[in-house]
Order: C-alpha cells, then sequence, then structure tokens
C-alpha cells in the first residue's frame, strides 16, 4: 500500500499552503490605500485655532478613531466575500449591509473627500490595485448616495455644482479650500448615476463658462462613458482652466476609447502627446510623474491595442 506524504493533503483536508496563502491574500491592504488611511489619520488630530496667531494643537478625535478602523476595510470586506457574505462574531454577524451604517456615520464632506482621493489613488496604481482601489471607492460612493433621497439627486448635485463655483470665488488657494473643492468632486461622482441628464443639458453643462457646472457635466459624462460628447470633453483637455479640470477630463475620455473611431483616437494621440509636453504657462498640464501623465500613458496605450 503507498502512503501519502505527509504534504499532500487527503480530500477533506486543507494543505497548510493554501491556508498561508489565503490569510496572506485576506490580510494584505493595498500599499495605496495604507498610504491614503495613514494620511487621514494624521490630518485627523491635526486643530488648527485661528485668531490674530494661528495655533496648532495634535489631538485623537472620533474621526481619527473611524480612520483607524478602516485601514482594514479591505480585508473585512474580503472575509465577507469568502464567507457567502457574513462573518458569525460574538456580538453578531457582520455583513456588507450592516457595514453600511458604519460608513454612513462619516459626514458627506469626508465621504467625498475619501471618495476622490480613492480616485487619485486609482489613477496611479498598477492594474490589482486598481480594481482593490475601485472597490473601496464604490463602497464610499454608496454609502454618501444612500444618504440622499432618488428624488433629491438632481437638486443636491446641482447645489454642489454652485457651492464648488462659490468655493473658487471666495477662498484663498489652500488645505481648507483643497478639502472642500476634493469633496465635493467626491460628492458628485457618488450621485452622477443618480440623475438623469438630457444629452443637450449635459451639452450645456460641458460648455459652461461655470466651473462647477463643467465638473458636474465632465462627472455624469464619465459616469456614462458616452463617446457623443467626444469632441468637447478633448477640448476641454487641450484647453483646461485647471490642472484639477483636465484630470477630470481624461477620466471622461479614458471611458470612451473602446467606442471612438479612428480619427477620433488619431485627434485624441495628438492632443495628449501636445499635453504631454509639460508647460503651465501654455496650459499643458499633463506633468510627468503625475496621475495625469498616468491617465494618459494608459489611455495611449489603449489606443494602440
Amino acid at each position: 500500500m503507498i502512503s501519502k506524504s505527509n504534504h499532500e493533503p487527503s480530500n477533506n483536508q486543507i494543505s497548510r499552503e493554501a491556508v498561508d496563502w489565503l490569510l496572506r491574500r485576506i490580510t494584505h491592504i493595498p500599499k495605496n490605500w495604507l498610504i491614503i488611511s495613514s494620511i487621514f489619520i494624521l490630518l485627523s488630530t491635526i486643530q488648527i485655532t485661528g485668531g490674530e496667531k494661528l495655533t496648532f494643537k495634535f489631538q485623537v478625535t472620533n474621526t481619527t478613531a473611524i480612520f483607524s478602523a478602516l485601514i482594514w476595510l479591505p480585508s473585512l470586506l474580503k472575509i465577507i466575500a469568502l464567507t457567502g457574505g457574513a462573518i458569525k462574531t460574538p456580538a453578531g454577524e457582520i455583513t456588507g449591509s450592516s457595514m453600511m451604517p458604519m460608513l454612513q456615520s462619516l459626514t458627506g464632506d469626508t465621504l467625498g473627500f475619501l471618495i476622490e482621493h480613492t480616485k487619485l489613488a486609482e489613477d496611479v496604481a498598477p492594474p490589482q490595485q486598481q480594481l482593490e482601489m475601485r472597490q473601496m471607492r464604490h463602497e464610499w460612493e454608496k454609502a454618501y448616495a444612500s444618504t440622499v433621497p432618488s428624488s433629491e439627486a438632481r437638486k443636491q448635485i446641482e447645489s454642489l455644482s454652485q457651492r464648488y463655483k462659490e468655493l473658487r470665488n471666495s477662498l484663498p488657494p489652500g488645505a481648507k479650500r483643497t478639502f472642500e473643492m476634493e469633496s465635493i468632486a467626491g460628492r458628485m461622482r457618488a450621485l452622477a448615476s443618480e440623475v438623469n441628464f438630457s444629452e443637450p443639458e449635459v451639452n450645456n453643462l460641458l460648455k459652461s463658462n461655470d466651473q462647477g457646472k463643467r465638473l458636474l457635466g465632465l462627472s455624469v459624462t464619465e459616469w456614462s462613458g458616452d463617446s457623443t460628447y467626444f469632441y468637447t470633453v478633448l477640448n476641454m483637455i487641450n484647453n483646461s482652466e485647471t490642472a484639477f479640470e483636465q484630470t477630470c477630463a481624461l477620466r471622461a475620455v479614458e471611458k470612451m476609447v473602446i467606442k471612438l473611431n479612428n480619427q477620433q483616437k488619431q485627434d485624441l494621440h495628438s492632443v495628449l502627446v501636445h499635453q504631454r509636453n509639460y508647460n503651465e504657462a501654455e496650459k499643458c498640464w499633463i506633468r510627468p510623474n503625475s496621475n495625469r501623465w498616468a491617465l494618459s500613458d494608459r489611455i495611449l496605450t489603449a489606443l494602440e491595442a
């Protein structure tokens, strides 16, 4: 009789190597996710007091605790998926749906900021990490969208558009304005699938002189991936008023690539090559080693496929 090797599992056993692989896979935290979470944790401990002289104070807050817990969210989601959608604990079951209240406990501003910065990480991440970051972003988006009734989504997203314009005009450049504007961009992204703008409405938004309306138009266009708006978005890439607007336009056109005809692909290639000659004075915003460079790289690769 031939005995089985000590390393070979019997029919009802799982090998140690398989268990080790599974644990490594579950407990792996994407590098970009860890960096983003760490930054949020650090920022949440800083309190700035105004007056005649700015003072800084470091203090652990409830927000700090939330961000610390969220570091492990990617692993928790994987465990939930592997266990058929639920984990039994002494305190009860944790399921995908029961995690939503935890995410909803974050303010709209914070969720918007998380959405936008997870997207920024997704822009520059390798393919496998892109998928993981996208899954995280979708969780943030669902959490925020669930706080806005469907009947109020259009009104809310238009209000965010107006708020974006006001912030650009009223606040000086700095950390506060950046946080607010990126939060608005993230919340628009979350609501883009909930609104139902007509083609003429989207065209009017994209061609508006109002930066907030253009951002709204780009959010809807990126979500839809509709190549109807290709040349309008291409013009925004080549004539963006800001680097951030160009980032949003690049994201939108990336979703259209597979639908473009040969002439459109040639025109897109030409604009990207021109914009990659980085020169702020000439409004060529695609700087090497930036998220826009990574986006343009992916688009150029897709054009060659």
